[in-house]
This record gives structure tokens, C-alpha cells and sequence, in this order.
């Protein structure tokens, strides 16, 4: 949960030697570091530092504000905020030091567990009211309390993150209307100007905090920044879903005239009652098992020595770039150090901007920018399908719709076997799924019969195919018919994309799909349109975390000449080729959609109907099955419960399609239903992860949702069709270092693919023993590397820049890197936004849409290379 040093992290910031990076945001880096003059060190000797970037050191305007934030910490002595150790701001490299504090935020907290009970809430009320009390004391304001800056540590709440307060006495540092503070998480004056910020202001923030860490709702609604600042300034709350004592109480805080709300000591005294009549002030179990786990990380980089240093990566090369995995491999560390590794994922405490990428999902839902914040992560996260139900309840909060437009058709030759019939190398193989292997790409049958039979059933998307399973047989037949290597932009960014033999069609973050077709490029169709005076033209995350797309939400999924996307909330059926609506299926009420993502077979159609937002009476989601040929409503089946907060949106779904099986969440586990019939064949008491269904088994990464995720998550192994667990789980590597394992991204029945976050690379192991065979660094590139497929006889992900191909093991071939014509390259992470983070500005990976042996890659600004695979 904290993440390594970057090559280019400074090595010593005044008195103390960096050993970690916890996040970044506007105003720079945060640091993990300790003392130099300590031999020997403990958690407790650790300290934050947050240094500002290098173009605003030498800033006025800046200057003066870090030099504010650095007053206002050291006038504040505090037991709930965190302190001050030390400061420099007018050296060349300013930075800033404050205790570390182990805990997730209550961002993190709320997302990943769900609502606080009312007990752990008071105690929270106490700890910051009293917090309050000693900032005010000392003449400052806050003035961006949000969920985002209070650390629950095993001692107590922390307040943290000084970055827009303000000491009463000083001038203003904003523009007279500007701003200040995180919009869902404001307060009237907020909304009136810097200027009019008083200290009551953050009796009002409070409340707002505490109304969302007892019902997980925002305080003041989703939707368009415009319309939550305006239900701010009205403060136009919903206080229902919480016991009379706590509504009565935030209701007082939560009036518009600030001279009518409770001063912070009141509210130390009546939270403190609160607290003492509840019969479990304490924080819950899972929140408290979070905590105890980011001890154990501090405690063993403590013990290593050393710092998290950047993994060295293998000198790329056209071929050879990889190496065969032996008993004698040592530590992925840098030469001379110790074993202890980590990836960039996030920081456990002390979290303040960026925070938040660790295994529970992505930066905190209030994680967002302020004048010192960044943006927090978007979906399209590469380290394999392996995703909590929690996180991709959080990660599913999704509405969407688009815009089309032309897509260039330059066509260019990508190397070798580039033009229509290449096949690329590769003869029969020995080893794990040698039977199966025969070459790189099979020729196919000859029968005209089964050659229509193989492209009706083409499909591929960005985890593979409707398994779930990210193994894609590569069949020469179904290579788009007089394909050649070409280049071409979408007209907008994609948010999902889907392919067969004739069509690749994608849903863009405006909310309209676009077809082109995938011999040439040339555009198909287009659906949708972009309402201007709808006030939201863009996927974007909201001010309080919440993810928002125009129009339609529901991603496309492309099968052998027809396309399952949405048009106003209506389910589509269309012709992948010429955008033909063959049949549509309305939603089954008026406040659920479809989302996230179709599912089709040769007969049925599977989609998932949901509440977009929590509301009070919200229907349960449920599995819809509808007639292929005709769209006729075939069965239903609810999956689990009504959300009951944010967090629970998105909670259940389709899981994976194989052999007329479809297998879905339900709240004891998961099931698996006939296609055609929705008969249930079987069930698991067991919640899962990630669900990869292959011929012979369902893999089910077993999900901890007693709190701290396992260090070595089982991978279960359960029969298809029944869901009888078979012996012994599924033999993978564990993780170098401490912290999370790697996550399965691939498997079929001899081999599996897993990521390695922490160490930066792609392992491929025996299913049947758990032997490592090969291993691949990835590269260190700030835009992500696709997840890695199985394609035929390799394994293949791509870059911002390039194609790479790995063999399955040993005497398996050697590993290439291709550069991909028009591929966009790296680029640097986009600067915070202070209003919300538009998904299009974001970093993500591409997506390898690969049938045929050729590979069309979709990059995240929305350039389409397709190249044949070497």
C-alpha cells in the first residue's frame, strides 16, 4: 500500500532520507521517509514530507501559500491533527513534514467497507470537533475538511492536509469569488467566495463528512458540479437513514446562516455523549484489520533498511527481452538491496492527494483536487481482471454517452506478414498445452459450414472473450476478410471497445458509439448524440467521488455481425456492419438502466438492469435474458440486494459466459444459470474476486470481505456448470516483498498469466504445479500496459508505444517488442483539476482487440493502430 520511489524521487529532502512514495497532487510529492541520523528506525520515527514540484519553487504566489500551509500546521498543537516535525520553505527544494499516520482515510474507508455505524461515527464527531477546536484556537480555519483528510488511525481520527486553510489573521490568498475547498464537501460561504469562509464554515464541512461516513451517500446529492454547489448553498441536505440522535445533531450544524451552528466545543460535548452511550465506538472490524495490515508493511520496510527503490527494468530489445524463471533468480531489486519491492500503489495513511491506489481499488472517492490535490485514479486498471466486488461496486458508478465522427484511414505496413494472409511464426510447442497448440495461428477448417460457424461466433474485447478468461484462440478464418495493416482516430476518447470479424465498435467518454470497420478503419456508423444544453458533455468524476457519463451507459459487446449497445436507455440489438437496429428491449423500469456491460451467445442476450444512484426504495439489480433472434424477454433473475449507499452500486453482475453457462453474482456467492432457460445448475457459497471460466474449470479468486485482503489470496478451482469446488486451489507465484499477490490476468488449461503490480512484471506458471516458466519486466511507462492475453502459443499486451510478445516458458521462442505505426506514445500525468477529473485527460491503458492473428489496439485519446501480430 505504499508505493516505490521513482527513478527520478529525490533520495534526501533536508534532515531525512526518502524510503517511499505515498502520493502526488498539485502541489507535489508526498514522501515516506525517516531521519538520516537513525541507525535504527520504527514506524514510529517516520515521517511524511511532502515536497513541491520543481516549477513552482521558484513561484511567488505559491511560495507564499506553502509558506501559509507550513504557519497554520505549526500553530496547531493538537492530539486530533497530525503534527508538524519540520519545514523548510524557502530552500531550493521546500518541503514540508508531518507525522505519519497509519490508517486509510475515511474516504477510503467508507468506499471500501461501507457505512460507519453510529457508534464509530460519534467517536468521529468527538475526535474532529475537538480537532476543530485546537485549529480554531490557534486562529486558523481549515477550510477543506472532507473525507479525504481524516486518517483513521487505531488511536483515533487525524486530521490532516493544511493545503487551503487559512490563519484568520493573514490576508486572503484567493481572488475575491474564487473557490476554495472540494464542492460536495463546501458550505454556503464556500460557495459565496474565499472571503466569506468563517469558522463556522467548518462546523458546516463536518457535518457534511458525517453524514456521508453514516449513510455512504453524499451530503448534498451527484450530478453536475453546478447543481451540487447549488443545493450547497441552499444547504439542501438529506439527513435520512441515520438514528434521530446523530440527524438531530448534523441538522443543527447543517443551516445556512453560520452564525446559528454550534461552536466545536458544544459538539465536543455532545458527541462525546453520543460516544459514551454507543455500545461500539470503536471502529469496525474490517477498518481495524485495514490498519493493522499497513502496520505490518511499515514494519517490514522498516526492518528491510531500505528504501522501495525502482525496479530495474530489462533493456529493451526487438527479441530476447525476457528471461526464463529459475530457482536461481534473486531478488527484483535494485543490485545491492533487499528483497522488499512495491508497486505505485497508492499509500496507506498520511494520504492527502492521490492516495489510495492499493488492492482495494482506486483513490479515494474524495480524493479529488483541490488547490494542493490531484485526480484520482480512473477505471482501467491493467493488472488483470482481478477486481474486489467492493471495488467494482465503486468503480461501476458509471453513466454514459457519445458523440461520433470520422475515423482516418491511413493505412501503413507494420513488418513483416503484415498484409492479408500472415500468419506469423511458430510451430508445435512442448510442454503445458502442447496438444492444443499447434502453431501461433491455426489455419482453421476448410468446411464452408464451419468456417460461417467460427465467425458467428467471433468476439473479443478488452478482457478476451465472453469467458472472462483472457485466452483468444487466434484462428486464421476469422482475420477480417482483405485486412491490411492501418491507422485511424476515433472521434472522441473510447471508454469500452468490442470487435468482431466485420466491425469494432466502441462506446466514447461524450456518451455516443462509434463503428469502424476492421479491414480498414473506415467508418461504419454512429449512435447517439451530445445534448448542449444537457450541462454534462464528458465522463467526469464528480466533486464527492461519484462517476458520471452523458446519455448511455452500457459498454458494446460485438459478436459475429451484431452489436449490443443502448440508445436512451433502450437496449439495441443492431447490425454490427451497418448500425441496423434488428430489435430494442426497454429497461424493465424507470429507474433502473442497463449497465455495465452486454453479454451474447449464439442464442441469448445477457444484460445487467441497476439503480444508477441510491435512492430510498431502490429495486434490487437483476439478470435479464432476452431472445437473440427476436428480443423477446426469455427469463429473470434479481442478483442481490437493493443498494443501500454508493458503495453498494454495481455490487453484482455477470461474471463470464462460456458453453451456454452464464455465471453471476448473488449475495451468497456465485451461481450459475442455463443461458436459455435461467435455470440454476449450481452454486458457490463463495464470493469472488475475479471469475475466469475456462473448459475444464471456473477460477474464483476468493474475496476477504472480513477487511484487510489476504497476502495470498486463494484462487479457487470449482467444477463448470455445478460450482463444486475441486481439489486444491489453482498454484501461483507469490508476490516478491510483501504486500498483495500477483493477480491472474490469463488462463486456459495448461497455463496462467499473472501480473505482479509490485514488482512490475508478467509471470506465466504451470496451472497444474504452480512452476514459474517465464517472466517479463513491463515497462515503466506513466500511461499503464494493457492487461496480458493469451493469444495461441504467446502471451501479448501492448504499451503506449509497443506491441510485446512473450513465449509460455522455456524453448517456447524468445520475447519481442514491436513499435506500433501511430501509436502516441508515453506522455506525463495530466496536472490536477479542481473542479472534477474528466476521464479523457486520464492515463489509461490500451485495449488489444486481437482475432485472427491481428491485434487492434485502442489507446485511451482514441488512436486505433491494428497491426498483425509477430
Amino acid at each position: 500500500m505504499i508505493g516505490q520511489l521513482r527513478e527520478s524521487s529525490p533520495r534526501r529532502i533536508g534532515p531525512y532520507e526518502t524510503l517511499a512514495r505515498l502520493g502526488a497532487g498539485g502541489m507535489g510529492e508526498v514522501f515516506l521517509a525517516r531521519p538520516r541520523e537513525l541507525s535504527g528506525y520504527g514506524p514510529g520515527d517516520l515521517v511524511a514530507v511532502k515536497a513541491i514540484r520543481n516549477e513552482l519553487a521558484t513561484d511567488a504566489v505559491f511560495q507564499r501559500r506553502f509558506r501559509r500551509e507550513a504557519e497554520v500546521a505549526a500553530s496547531i498543537r493538537n492530539p486530533y491533527v497530525a503534527r508538524l516535525v519540520g519545514s523548510d520553505t524557502d530552500g531550493e527544494q521546500p518541503w514540508l513534514a508531518t507525522e505519519y499516520v497509519v490508517g486509510p482515510t475515511l474516504a477510503e474507508a467508507v468506499r471500501g467497507h461501507g457505512p460507519l455505524p453510529a457508534g464509530a461515527v460519534a467517536s468521529l464527531g468527538e475526535g474532529m470537533a475537538r480537532a476543530l477546536t485546537g485549529v480554531h484556537a490557534a486562529g486558523a480555519l481549515h477550510r477543506d475538511l472532507k473525507p479525504a483528510n481524516i486518517l483513521l488511525a487505531l488511536d483515533g481520527p487525524k486530521m490532516i492536509d493544511f493545503g487551503v486553510a487559512r490563519v484568520q489573521a493573514a490576508s486572503t490568498m484567493t481572488s475575491t469569488g474564487l473557490l476554495v475547498g472540494t464542492p460536495g464537501f463546501m458550505s454556503p460561504e464556500h460557495v459565496a467566495g474565499g472571503r466569506h469562509v468563517v469558522a463556522a464554515s467548518d462546523v458546516f464541512c463536518l457535518a457534511s463528512v458525517l453524514t456521508y461516513a453514516v449513510t455512504g451517500r453524499d451530503p448534498f446529492g451527484d450530478g453536475p458540479v453546478a447543481a451540487v454547489l447549488y443545493r450547497v448553498s441552499q444547504a439542501e441536505t438529506d439527513l435520512g437513514g441515520m438514528p434521530d440522535e446523530l440527524r438531530s445533531l448534523l441538522a443543527a450544524c447543517l443551516v445556512r446562516d453560520p452564525d446559528e451552528r454550534p461552536a466545536p466545543a458544544d459538539l465536543v460535548e455532545r458527541f462525546g455523549a453520543l460516544r459514551a452511550a454507543a455500545t461500539a465506538p470503536e471502529w469496525p472490524e474490517p477498518v481495524r484489520a485495514q490498519i493493522a495490515e499497513a502496520r505490518r508493511d511499515v514494519e517490514q520496510l522498516c526492518a528491510s533498511g531500505r528504501p522501495l527503490l525502482p525496479v530495474p527494468v530489462w533493456p529493451e530489445a526487438e527479441a530476447g527481452a525476457g528471461h526464463p524463471e529459475t530457482a536461481q533468480d534473486g531478488p527484483a531489486t535494485a543490485p545491492g538491496q533487499a528483497g522488499a519491492e512495491a508497486g505505485q500503489t497508492g499509500q496507506v495513511g498520511q494520504a492527502g492527494p492521490g492516495a489510495g491506489r492499493g488492492p482495494g481499488g482506486p483513490g479515494g472517492a474524495h480524493q479529488l483536487p483541490t488547490m494542493s490535490g490531484s485526480p484520482p485514479p480512473v477505471p482501467g486498471d491493467a493488472a488483470g481482471p482481478a477486481r474486489s466486488r467492493r471495488r467494482r461496486a465503486v468503480l461501476g458508478i458509471v453513466a454514459v454517452a457519445m458523440v461520433a465522427a470520422a475515423l482516418g484511414g491511413a493505412l501503413a505496413a507494420w513488418g513483416p506478414g503484415s498484409s492479408d494472409g500472415g500468419e506469423g511464426g511458430g510451430g508445435s510447442t512442448k510442454g503445458p498445452g502442447s496438444s492444443a497448440r499447434r502453431g501461433w495461428v491455426e489455419p482453421g477448417p476448410k468446411d464452408p459450414a464451419a468456417i460461417r460457424k467460427l465467425i458467428a461466433r467471433a468476439e473479443v474485447s478488452a478482457g478476451g472473450t465472453s469467458d472472462a478468461s483472457g485466452a483468444v484462440p487466434q484462428i486464421a478464418t476469422q482475420r477480417p476478410k482483405g485486412w491490411k495493416a492501418w491507422r485511424g482516430k476515433l472521434s472522441h476518447a473510447p471508454m469500452g471497445c468490442s470487435a468482431d470479424t466485420r466491425a469494432l465498435v466502441c462506446l466514447l467518454t461524450n456518451g455516443t458509439y462509434e463503428a469502424v470497420r476492421t479491414s480498414d478503419g473506415k467508418r461504419l456508423w454512429t449512435s447517439g448524440k451530445v445534448d448542449p444544453e444537457g450541462g454534462m458533455d464528458e465522463a467526469y468524476y464528480g466533486p464527492s467521488g461519484s462517476f458520471f457519463m452523458p446519455g448511455d451507459r452500457l459498454e458494446p459487446a460485438v459478436r459475429g455481425g451484431r452489436a449490443a449497445i443502448a440508445r436512451d436507455g433502450v437496449l439495441h440489438l443492431r447490425d454490427s456492419t451497418t448500425g441496423k437496429v434488428l430489435w430494442k428491449a426497454e429497461p424493465p423500469d424507470e429507474r433502473r438502466v442497463f449497465s455495465p456491460a452486454p453479454f451474447l451467445d449464439d442464442h441469448v442476450v445477457l444484460v445487467v438492469a441497476q439503480v444508477p444512484y441510491v435512492q430510498e426504495d431502490d429495486p434490487a439489480p437483476s439478470l435479464y435474458a432476452y431472445d437473440a433472434a427476436t428480443g423477446r424477454r426469455l427469463w429473470e433473475k434479481p442478483l442481490g440486494e437493493a443498494p443501500r449507499a454508493k458503495v453498494d452500486l454495481n455490487l453484482y453482475g455477470v461474471r463470464a459466459l462460456r458453453d451456454g453457462v452464464v455465471y453471476a453474482d448473488q449475495k451468497q456467492g456465485l451461481a450459475a444459470y442455463d443461458a436459455r432457460t435461467g435455470d440454476l445448475l449450481g452454486q458457490s457459497a463463495d464470493t469472488c474476486d475475479a471469475v475466469l471460466a475456462t473448459e475444464k474449470a471456473v477460477l474464483c479468486a476468493a474475496s476477504d470481505e472480513g477487511g484487510a485482503s489476504a497476502a495470498r489470496p486463494p484462487m479457487l478451482r470449482l467444477t463448470p456448470r455445478t460450482l463444486k469446488r475441486m481439489d486444491g486451489p489453482l498454484p501461483y507465484p507469490s508476490s516478491r516483498g510483501s504486500g498483495p499477490a500477483p493477480a491472474v490476468a490469463a488462463v486456459d488449461d495448461a497455463v496462467a498469466v499473472a501480473t505482479d503490480g509490485r514488482a512490475g512484471r508478467v509471470l506465466v506458471h504451470d496451472v497444474r504445479t504452480g512452476k514459474p516458466l517465464y517472466a517479463e519486466r513491463r515497462p515503466k511507462d506513466n500511461v499503464p500496459p494493457s492487461a496480458p492475453l493469451i493469444l495461441g502459443n504467446r502471451v501479448v499486451y501492448a504499451s503506449n508505444a509497443a506491441l510485446y510478445t512473450l513465449p509460455l516458458g522455456p524453448g517456447h521462442g524468445r520475447a519481442t517488442r514491436r513499435p506500433v505505426p501511430g501509436a502516441p506514445g508515453d506522455r506525463p500525468e495530466p496536472p490536477p483539476n479542481a473542479a472534477a477529473t474528466v476521464i479523457s485527460e486520464t492515463l489509461r491503458p490500451p485495449t488489444v482487440l486481437a482475432l485472427g492473428g491481428v491485434a487492434h489496439i485502442v489507446y485511451d485519446e482514441g488512436r486505433i493502430s491494428s497491426v498483425a501480430i509477430p
